[in-house]
Formats: structure tokens, sequence, C-alpha cells
């Protein structure tokens, strides 16, 4: 059972930094255009763990990383929402007539069923998309922050 617990908690570290990526990237970006490009540089390195971050960098990364960000913010958002109400089920159902529900007509039943499917999906969910976004993520941060002359004459790799 030990080695399930390293593989949770990295996961859950990296839906969190794909999901604050567009809010942390937003906030450099203020940060960067009212005057601040040394703060706004520590938050993304704290964000993507990478450094070498300037005010034009952070910018770069903000305008080429929107579409990976957004999809990861809308994702693990989703992912959040949706484990908040399956795993609260009995608090948000158990006035209505849940008799009908999918595994019925009990409370546990459903809760058990809701609650179980939803593990299923959010693994999937979290395993899969998630982690591919967040490998973008990463692979945008190291190429904007990578000394242009180290880099020059290399092939992109895509």
């Amino acid at each position: 059972m030990p080695p399930i617990r390293p593989a949770v908690r990295s996961t859950v570290r990296t839906a969190a930094r794909a999901f604050l990526a567009l809010p942390a990237g937003l906030a450099a970006v203020v940060l960067t255009l009212t005057g601040q490009p040394g703060r706004a540089a520590r938050l993304q390195a704290r964000i993507t763990g990478t450094h070498g971050w300037t005010g034009g960098r952070v910018l770069g990364r903000a305008v080429l990383g929107l579409p990976l960000d957004a999809a990861a913010f809308v994702l693990v958002g989703y992912a959040l929402f949706n484990s908040v109400r399956n795993f609260g089920y009995p608090v948000w159902y158990l006035d209505t007539d849940y008799h009908q529900a999918w595994g019925g007509p009990t409370m546990a039943g459903v809760w058990a069923v809701h609650a179980g499917g939803w593990l299923v999906c959010l693994a999937v969910l979290l395993h899969w998309p998630v982690r591919w976004l967040a490998r973008g993520q990463q692979a945008l941060a190291r190429r904007v922050t990578a000394d242009p002359e180290a880099t020059a004459g290399t092939p992109l790799r895509v």
C-alpha cells in the first residue's frame, strides 16, 4: 500500500500546479505591467519550478500558455466541482426522491455508486488529460526560460 501515497501526492501536486498556472500567470502579468517584474518572476518560479524569469518572459509565457492554462483550469475546476457534488451527495440530495437514483433505494447505496464512480472518473481525468496539460505547461516554461545562446542551433522538439 505505501507506493500509492506518493503517486496520489504527485498527481494532486501536478493538478494543483496546472490549475494555478492561469491565475498565477495573470497575476504575474499584472505585476509585470505595474513595474514589479521581480515579484512576477518569483511568482512564476514558484508555480513552474523553473528559474530565469524576466518581465518579458513572464508576458511571453502568459500569451503562449493561455490555451494550456485555460484548459487545465477548466478541467481541474470541473473535477473539484464534481468531487464536492458526488462525495457530498447525501448533503445535496437527501430531501429529494433518491429511491430511483443510481444505487438506490437506500441513500448509502446511492452515495456509494456516485462516490465510487466519481473516484474512477477522477483518477482517469487527473491521470491522463491533466498530466498531459501539465507537461505541456512545464515544457513551455522550460522553453521560455531557456538561455537563447545555449539552445541556438538545436532543433525544436515537439
